[in-house]
């Protein structure tokens, strides 16, 4: 269930405490889609060579319990972590463990944190809510309220999947839009020639997805005239595939957040941390895409910062 991914940062064979270098984890949550890491990877490594830090990543399956989520982390101190970016579980175990980290070493929270929280760990991240209210909107713009939408949701144990889902329900809901909800897990949608049943037999004018692999296979089903053929596609996450079905529409709309600046900014909380510096919130964007303003250079800067 959990691996090392990859290490990487500043490239220096000296290494004494005068010119020390931070050792930072980063423990996230895994993906079979291998690019979907890529912009977060870029700012971090970034950022690593920047302060001067090396930064180990750690990947964990999705479906991970606050017990062994916290013994991945108890394991990354013991190795000599001085400070810790997470994913984390949105469960009172896990903030209990991690405020109990927090006062060892610096926790930064990224894309996903506590409800609970309270803003007394520190966190980097988009707003889910107002990204989700914001592709409800063109929902709505693209087919008038008098609608139904089927909402394919995955992974709401975590803050940003469920804060997404909640923008998107609500204005949906304010709207008139009629509602229906079905899960299928990143698993489920992997799965070989499988057709979901709710995809397959769904009447609903339009689906909003909570998940790249979900979302992957939707574009898919479309395209090979299989499911979905009259019904329109918006969801959440970006991978080529998906992209390259945007172009082609079987997409309608993605909302796609800045995870450049994510990786950058938690390694850069990280030291701050470390060094016991002030840290100060900044905002992350997002954007919402469609073939339309796919080519905008805040968009491509947004799908493929590693060509920047």
């Amino acid at each position: 269930m959990l691996f090392t991914a990859f290490i990487f940062g500043w490239n220096n064979s000296i290494r004494n405490d005068e010119n020390h270098i931070y050792q930072i984890s980063y423990i996230y949550r895994n993906s079979s889609i291998e690019e979907s890491q890529q912009a977060v990877r870029q700012g971090i490594e970034q950022a690593a060579k920047d302060y001067k830090c090396e930064v180990t990543a750690v990947a964990f399956e999705p479906a991970i319990s606050p017990t062994e989520q916290l013994e991945l982390v108890s394991r990354e101190v013991k190795n000599g972590a001085d400070a810790v970016l997470i994913e984390p579980l949105n469960s009172e175990e896990a903030a209990d463990g991690l405020a109990g980290v927090q006062k060892k070493i610096p926790v930064i929270q990224v894309n996903t944190w506590f409800e609970s929280d309270g803003g007394s760990m520190p966190s980097v991240h988009i707003d889910n809510y107002k990204m989700g209210k914001e592709l409800a909107q063109k929902i709505v713009k693209d087919m008038g309220a008098a609608k139904q939408v089927l909402l394919v949701k995955s992974e709401m144990e975590y803050t940003d999947v469920y804060e997404t889902y909640r923008g998107v329900k609500e204005y949906l809901e304010r709207a008139g839009v009629g509602i229906k909800e079905t899960t299928l897990s990143a698993r489920e949608a992997g799965g070989a020639g499988m057709v979901p049943g709710a995809l397959k037999t769904t009447d609903a004018d339009a689906v909003a997805v909570f998940g790249t692999m979900q979302l992957e296979l939707c574009g898919k089903l479309k395209k090979e005239n299989t499911a979905l053929s009259h019904t329109k596609i918006y969801g959440f996450g970006k991978s080529n595939q998906i992209i390259s079905y945007l172009e082609e529409e079987m997409i309608q709309a993605i909302g796609v957040p800045n995870e450049y600046s994510t990786g950058y900014l938690g390694v850069m909380k990280a030291v701050s941390g470390i060094k016991g510096d002030r840290q100060e919130d900044k905002n992350i964007d997002y954007s919402i895409i469609e073939r339309d303003n796919i080519y905008t250079t805040k968009n491509q800067r947004l799908l493929f910062p590693f060509v920047q």
